[in-house]
């Protein structure tokens, strides 16, 4: 098992045992054949573990840049004279809408 891993681990040193071993699996050729097959629910379903790990982050991250827009969005829209008004405005067609 030692000697696979030298030889996986090297390939500058093995190159003639990684072509051969490239050549003979053509593992491009067959993962592209059947990640091809795969429905789109069955792909998701492959990648999805991959990136679980990031997920929470990715949440947490858009939950952050969603409040400073919404705060940003706020202050330009209801700033200067008639603020008041122009909420009530707003609010009161959210309401009705």
């Amino acid at each position: 098992i030692q000697a696979i891993r030298n030889v996986a681990s090297d390939p500058e040193k093995y190159n003639e045992v990684h072509s051969y071993v490239r050549k003979q699996l053509d593992i491009e050729e067959t993962l592209s054949k059947r990640l091809k097959k795969l429905s789109a629910k069955n792909f998701e379903d492959l990648l999805h573990p991959v990136f679980q790990e990031d997920e929470i982050i990715l949440i947490v991250v858009g939950g952050v840049l969603g409040a400073v827009a919404g705060v940003l969005q706020t202050r330009v829209t209801f700033s200067g004279s008639n603020s008041r008004i122009k909420g009530i405005v707003v609010l009161a067609s959210s309401l009705i809408a």
